[in-house]
């Protein structure tokens, strides 16, 4: 009772001493653990961005003054690291997907993006789980003003998840080409930041296996690991860069030119494993044991999502200075790139505190929010805000965020199934077409062979 009053009194102060009505100013509890007060509703949310420097901070800071505003909600916070040992999208998809199949929904928010669903549908069988069992955020008063309007109207954001909108799209995010410039310097390379083509990539990959051969080493071209195949990557770029028109190459439907755009892109990684590409230890790799590699000079390219700023910053500050973030190789130039919006989180349809739920990720979808995750993540946000590229720094990450932006805008799309290659109907033969990538950059399959193969498990 005692400690109800003090929360209730520390509120009031709070609240009386505003500068910004929309904002309280609530000093950080670096202790905050999310499981120390007992009241009437308990909210389990399973968080996320443990570790990753500022963006973690950023979980910390709403989570403390959302308690502190709903003193009524005892939020309970843990990591899906905590959760189950893992912070994998697939190992995330299992567990929801048990949660549903057993009835027992522990978790009010879990961790949701387009990786995370299509896992869960593969485990379910069901591509429109998420109509049955996850809140829509289209039907939660006010929502759809707190989103930019293209993730309003550009039905691309529902086919994510099902159909719905599953909560706040916090997290924007642009794929990279990473690259050590250590390691480019030692190798004598310069590397392309933007208008990279990929027989600029060629040209690279083929020094860093020359340097080897005279100088006995053993740099990889590429980082890759067995759970979180990242050339798939490359591989979509490379595929949506023949493909002219914005609306075709996200649209899930197969067609004549894309087939063609298939085989040439089988053909372009046929060329790149004549060179010994992928780290000797990928085969072994665990994503996030290993992501630290390319900062040990390992390897050359590191392919993945913006978001490896933050990873990266909370392994080594000094070390993470090394990387730069350059645009995807292309083979001719467009008008989009390889991008998207997601969810992080969602709400369980009957989860124990849904109106709990539904509360705390509304109040994640402030403006206020949008300006920190720009400022933390060095990424774009899908939360409406004011942003502009004064209030960003300078370095490397902030540079690379506001030309991809202006060159770009909107026009960004990203898929982690097959659908936008082969249609709808052919969502999961992405799994087939990794392993085909692999091989051919083992050199243990030939581009037609692959492409021969993959036609033949088309619907």
């Amino acid at each position: 009772m005692k400690s109800k009053l003090v929360l209730c009194l520390l509120l009031i102060l709070l609240l009386i001493g505003c500068v910004d009505d929309n904002e309280p100013t609530v000093k950080k509890r670096d202790d905050f653990k999310g499981t120390s007060r007992q009241t009437e509703k308990r909210l389990n949310w399973m968080g996320h961005w443990m570790h990753e420097h500022d963006r973690a901070i950023l979980v910390k800071e709403v989570a403390q003054n959302f308690e502190l505003l709903n003193p009524d909600i005892n939020v309970n916070l843990k990591s899906s690291k905590q959760i189950m040992n893992s912070r994998g999208p697939e190992t995330t998809g299992k567990f929801i997907a048990d949660m549903i199949k057993s009835g027992n929904i522990e978790w009010d928010v879990v961790r949701m993006n387009q990786f995370i669903y299509q896992h869960v549908a593969e485990q379910l069988d069901d591509l429109d789980w998420g109509e049955k069992h996850l809140v829509n955020f289209e039907e939660v008063e006010g929502f759809k003003q707190t989103q930019k309007s293209f993730i309003i109207d550009d039905p691309v954001y529902r086919k994510q998840t099902g159909g719905i909108l599953v909560g706040p799209y916090i997290e924007g995010y642009c794929m990279a080409i990473f690259y050590n410039k250590d390691v480019a310097e030692k190798m004598g390379i310069e590397i392309k930041r933007y208008n990279m083509t990929f027989e600029d990539l060629l040209g690279y990959v083929k020094t860093v296996e020359e340097y080897n051969n005279k100088h006995n080493t053993n740099i990889a071209a590429f980082y890759e690991s067995a759970n979180w195949i990242t050339m798939k990557v490359l591989f979509q770029h490379l595929f949506k860069s023949e493909l002219e028109n914005f609306s075709t190459a996200k649209e899930e439907a197969g067609s004549d030119e894309k087939n063609k755009a298939l085989l040439k892109t089988f053909l372009a990684f046929e060329q790149l494993g004549k060179y010994n590409p992928l780290i000797d230890s990928y085969k072994d790799n665990v994503f996030y044991q290993t992501r630290h590699l390319v900062l040990n000079d390992e390897c050359l390219f590191f392919i993945n999502g913006i978001w490896m700023y933050n990873h990266w910053m909370g392994i080594d500050e000094e070390k993470t200075k090394k990387m730069i973030p350059a645009e995807l190789p292309v083979f001719r130039k467009v008008n989009h790139y390889s991008g998207s919006f997601i969810p992080t989180w969602a709400v369980m349809k009957n989860a124990a505190n849904k109106e709990g739920a539904i509360k705390l990720l509304m109040f994640w979808s402030r403006p206020q929010v949008a300006e920190r995750w720009v400022r933390y993540a060095k990424a774009p946000t899908g939360l409406a805000g004011n942003i502009s590229s004064s209030d960003i720094g300078d370095d490397p990450f902030d540079q690379f965020l506001i030309k991809i932006t202006d060159k770009y805008g909107s026009n960004v799309h990203y898929s982690d199934n097959a659908g936008y290659i082969m249609g709808e109907k052919n969502q999961l033969l992405q799994q087939n077409i990794n392993k085909k990538l692999l091989q051919l950059l083992d050199c243990n399959i030939t581009a037609q062979q692959a492409y021969d193969e993959i036609i033949k498990e088309v619907k």
